[in-house]
């Protein structure tokens, strides 16, 4: 469950911005040399290797802009000669393989975007739109060298804490979904603030729970926060955002005592129309099934269900909803009413499904034992994106396999890994070839 993906629908850039003055030119005989289709965690081990930064031109096929900083800008024998001083560079296409991942990871949706990285894949700053040479080599050195505004303001809230500038800085961070350096400050404003009243504070912790979240990456402050906060947000109806995001964290911990116990108050609080019901009773739902609570679980995601059906929830969430059902249903062991959560969720669709909740379809499918529709489902997931997402191939794989082709299914894991290279799971699937591969998961889960 992904209760607050929403929030980082304002982190999206601006349009890519245009190179004025500089036309289309030939390509030079010398020219940065990017790292291209390899695997981002071989760019980061030679990052380190090298004691330098990584320099990740984040760029689309269609847009303009790039190419011509490629023939220009990267052609330069200057901005070269400093280039291969001074970085790792490396270029990833947002919309292709791997490159997905890695630009929803840094939120680098506007063309081009150079991200300047550490070793660990920590963001040190970036550029955002086309520069000429002069202009980009200045920039760069600014990054390295930590004088653009960005860095110089958090040097100077290192050595003196300004509350309000906490509060800028955060909100600039968390636009790139910068976690490692928002936390702290985050954290610390909502502190000293005390409460939530003020919006953009309330924006700023709301930010931060959402990257945590979606990053599967929740700390124990960022909870202790939600477990304080959360009464006094009283009948507050975004009182259900937090609670769900922290409801999930402790299923996680799978203290789901803790959970059950926030998850009523919550929704004693807010009442029976809060717009947040659906995601604090399917987090619930979530926190009984990994306790092995089946009939427990089976209860919450019903309870999900309605609710969303209830409050006009989007079409996706009611399908989302309906797939807990699906699976939970066949888990308790109700085919029947398996089934019909099914119909349920393909009607809440209306066949306009994206590859997302295709994919997440189609594993619903295999839980009612729907093989030939599980296939249907992750087709469509894989034809959606095109065949660049990791997720639709691993579940390509694992419907086919269901269906009983071997090969199909060792071909789709094969691409799963090479999208993602870094899954163990799909790594170990991948090496099992068209053997039976019951065994993979349990590599898979050695080598994480």
């Amino acid at each position: 469950m992904r209760p607050a993906s929403f929030l980082l629908a304002a982190t999206l850039a601006a349009a890519s911005l245009p190179l004025a003055g500089v036309e289309t030119a030939k390509p030079a005989a010398v020219h940065v040399p990017f790292v291209e289709g390899r695997p981002f965690a071989e760019v980061l081990k030679r990052a380190k290797a090298e004691g330098k930064p990584v320099m990740l031109d984040v760029v689309a096929a269609w847009c303009g802009p790039c190419k011509i900083m490629d023939k220009t800008t990267f052609a330069d024998a200057g901005v070269v000669a400093w280039a291969k001083k001074s970085v790792v560079p490396a270029r990833v296409d947002a919309e292709k393989g791997e490159g997905r991942k890695i630009s929803a990871r840094y939120q680098a949706f506007s063309f081009p975007t150079i991200v300047f990285l550490d070793g660990d894949g920590n963001e040190i700053d970036r550029l955002v739109g086309a520069n000429q040479a002069a202009d980009f080599q200045r920039g760069g050195e600014a990054v390295l060298g930590g004088k653009t505004p960005l860095l110089e303001g958090l040097a100077k809230l290192k050595a003196k804490w300004d509350h309000e500038e906490g509060i800028r800085l955060g909100g600039a961070l968390a636009l790139r979904r910068d976690r490692a350096r928002l936390r702290p400050i985050a954290l610390r404003v909502v502190s000293e603030e005390g409460e939530l009243s003020r919006p953009e504070v309330f924006q700023l912790f709301a930010q931060l729970v959402a990257i945590e979240t979606l990053d599967d990456d929740f700390s124990a402050e960022t909870g202790d926060l939600i477990a304080t906060f959360l009464p006094r947000l009283g009948t507050d109806p975004r009182r259900g955002f937090f609670a769900a995001a922290y409801i999930t964290a402790l299923g996680k911990r799978g203290d789901v005592a803790t959970a059950r116990s926030v998850a009523a108050e919550t929704l004693a609080a807010v009442g029976e129309g809060g717009p947040y019901n659906a995601d604090v009773l399917a987090a619930l739902g979530g926190a009984e099934k990994k306790a092995g609570r089946t009939a427990e679980a089976l209860a919450a995601f019903q309870r999900a269900a309605d609710a969303a059906a209830k409050s006009g929830a989007a079409p996706g969430v009611r399908v989302e909803r309906q797939l807990d059902l699906v699976e939970a249903n066949a888990a308790a062991g109700r085919s029947a009413e398996a089934k019909k959560a099914w119909a349920s969720a393909l009607e809440a669709g209306g066949g306009a499904m994206d590859a997302g909740l295709s994919t997440r379809a189609s594993r619903a499918a295999l839980a009612i034992k729907d093989s030939p529709e599980a296939v249907k489902q992750a087709r469509r997931a894989v034809e959606l994106t095109q065949g660049e997402d990791a997720p639709a191939q691993a579940a390509l794989a694992q419907a086919l396999r269901a269906s009983g082709d071997a090969a199909g299914s060792s071909s789709a894991w094969k691409r799963a890994a090479e999208l993602d290279p870094q899954n163990a799971e799909y790594r170990a699937r991948a090496e099992a070839g068209p053997k039976k591969d019951a065994g993979a998961k349990k590599k898979a889960a050695k080598a994480s």
